[in-house]
């Protein structure tokens, strides 16, 4: 199931594309390099050695693209990550299982559920669930994701004049207690002003 209707997939948006032009273009290289190395392991066996090194290289720059890509995130054409002049309201989308849903105003924070597996709550006071997120990324691919999603909810409070209580659900959520038995993932925080492919340099 695609984007809503009048939303844009993160892997569209500009921001997107200018942060995976650099590793596409690495792939540009090394894909013919590899070629030429494979010809070259006739008659220099060493040649093949470093053919494989160019091939790992090549599937961790081509995993590194495909995350960003799969991040479950939309916005609309007002939305700062297009990179336009906004003559109406920002909208932003998520989809962590079936359906696209909106986010609302707060910042999410991944949890591991015991049971469920892994959720994602909004920081209001109540650490409420916004749904579980049904996905086979790792931890710290999750982690990454979210911190994009994160950035643009933020930037969509910027350009809607929301009031997102950040700073407050942090003070409430560390006087909680009631969802104590889940495993809390560590924040990752996101410059607005900085190009978002630092967060997939390394994995």
């Amino acid at each position: 199931m695609g984007a809503p209707r009048g939303l844009i997939p993160f892997s569209k948006t500009p921001i997107s594309i200018a942060t995976n032009r650099p590793d596409k273009q690495q792939l540009y290289v090394i894909s013919p390099l590899i070629v030429i190395l494979l010809i070259i392991s006739f008659w220099f066996k060493l040649a093949i050695i470093l053919a494989i090194l160019f091939g790992i290289i090549g599937l961790i720059i081509e995993r590194r693209i495909r995350l960003k890509n799969c991040t479950p995130l939309a916005v609309n054409l007002n939305h700062p990550f297009m990179e336009t002049d906004s003559v109406s309201d920002s909208e932003v989308m998520v989809k962590f299982s079936d359906e696209w849903i909106n986010p609302g105003i707060h910042r999410l924070k991944l949890a591991r559920d015991p049971i469920i597996g892994w959720m994602v709550h909004k920081q209001d006071g109540d650490l409420s669930i916004l749904s579980a997120w049904d996905t086979k990324w790792s931890e710290a691919n999750l982690s990454k994701q979210l911190a994009i999603i994160n950035q643009a909810i933020s930037l969509n409070n910027a350009v809607n004049d929301s009031n997102d209580e950040f700073e407050d659900a942090r003070v409430r959520e560390s006087q909680d207690s009631i969802l104590l038995e889940r495993e809390w993932i560590p924040e990752e925080e996101l410059e607005l002003q900085g190009p978002i492919s630092r967060f997939f340099t390394s994995e």
